[in-house]
């Protein structure tokens, strides 16, 4: 018997705004619907089956063309990027590049992030406020990626941009297609000429590590190019959007800044609830590989298919409470932020790391943390703090 699944008015607006607004509009425990995008997962169980199923792949020229960009350039590079690869290439392409981000290499990174977190807050900390997104969230991911890559420290502004607009592919709106087109001959062309800077094989970089792999034959010199665009355009904007949004969260739960205060063991959790509750990305996108079943409903190839991570971090089957920001949770799955299966984010430890520094640096300089303007805050929309935060902080 077929599944009904229900049909709803969902918009890509309201998801960007409120990304759990699909579980008010059905009946709790309604697995998906269909909008004018597609077929939609909401419950967690659901999105983990998608992200999960081998016959739906990452469709990222698909991406591509639904935000006008057809070039064939970006579009090549897409397709043979290790997000969109599957099978034997895949798992080549994923050890290749996942043998750098290995744990004992982020955790000789976390020194030289604290101190990083510690010398941007010197310098943007003011008694009348500053603006923390945009003096010192936005910084970290793009200093990061410059330490990884070899490059010089002043090239960091230049990836935090890159990937910002690289990045905006992923938001499926035609009317961003000259700049995602832009942005994508320029990223292409600056990552040729960073392959070939004298000395780019030597050192304990990203480059150099892609470089190797090269000449032990597990990857080709374009797929070495193109590992470096992928991660690049993937560096900055989603930690950056992850950081502003956890703020956020503890700006508007001040009880549970002073819990984290008191007890700084809470950091590792803390990052995660606030992922979960404030998620950066409303939803993963799939494609249908071949004709199948998504959880009992057909679907044809070529058929997209979204896993809404917005509804299942808020999914009450999965989170007691969804809608409470609790950063004591134990026992509860793992925010779906980053996906799961084999497409699972290679930088996620790199990300929480981040993410872990930021929150431990401020928790143990202020006692407090509020909205320089609460009402312009009260006003601004959901991803505001992903490019401005203005806060006035009570130092210690």
């Amino acid at each position: 018997m077929a599944i009904s699944v229900p049909e709803v008015n969902l918009t890509t607006e309201q998801l960007l705004e409120e990304p759990w607004a699909p579980l008010g509009l059905v009946p709790s425990g309604t697995e998906a619907v269909r909008s004018p995008r597609g077929l939609e997962f909401l419950t967690y169980e659901a999105c983990v089956a998608v992200l999960r199923d081998t016959n739906l792949g990452c469709g990222l020229p698909e991406l591509f063309m639904a935000s006008g960009v057809t070039d064939e350039r970006p579009v090549k590079i897409a397709d043979e990027s290790v997000n969109n690869a599957e099978g034997a290439r895949h798992v080549r392409l994923r050890t290749a590049m996942g043998s750098f981000f290995v744990p004992a290499r982020v955790e000789a990174l976390r020194g030289q992030v604290r101190q990083m977190i510690s010398d941007l807050l010197d310098k943007a900390e003011r008694p009348e406020g500053f603006d923390l997104a945009d003096e010192v969230i936005k910084h970290i991911p793009s200093k990061l990626f410059a330490m990884l890559l070899g490059v010089a420290e002043d090239e960091s502004e230049f990836i935090g941009r890159i990937s910002e607009e690289t990045i905006a592919v992923f938001s499926m709106d035609p009317e961003l297609e000259e700049a995602v087109r832009r942005a994508y001959a320029e990223e292409d062309a600056w990552v040729e000429a960073l392959l070939s800077r004298p000395g780019a094989a030597e050192g304990d970089n990203l480059v150099a590590h892609l470089l190797a792999q090269k000449d032990a034959g597990k990857l080709d010199a374009e797929e070495v190019h193109n590992a470096v665009v992928t991660l690049l355009a993937a560096s900055v904007d989603t930690t950056q959007g992850l950081a502003g949004l956890m703020m956020w969260a503890f700006i508007e739960n001040p009880e549970q800044w002073q819990q984290l205060r008191s007890d700084l063991s809470l950091v590792p959790g803390a990052v995660l609830e606030a992922a979960r509750w404030r998620p950066g990305n409303a939803w993963t996108f799939r494609i249908a590989l071949t004709d199948t079943e998504v959880r009992g409903i057909p679907v044809s190839a070529g058929e997209p298919i979204f896993a809404l991570v917005g509804s299942a971090n808020r999914d009450p089957q999965a989170f007691s409470d969804p809608d409470r920001f609790d950063i004591t949770r134990t026992g509860v799955p793992a925010p779906l932020n980053w996906s799961v299966g084999r497409h699972f984010c290679m930088g996620r430890m790199l990300a929480v790391m981040e993410l872990e520094e930021l929150l431990r640096a401020t928790a143990t300089r202020w006692n407090g943390v509020r909205h320089a303007d609460p009402e312009a805050a009260a006003a601004a929309p959901y991803g505001s703090p992903l490019k401005s935060l203005p806060v006035i902080v009570d130092a210690v």
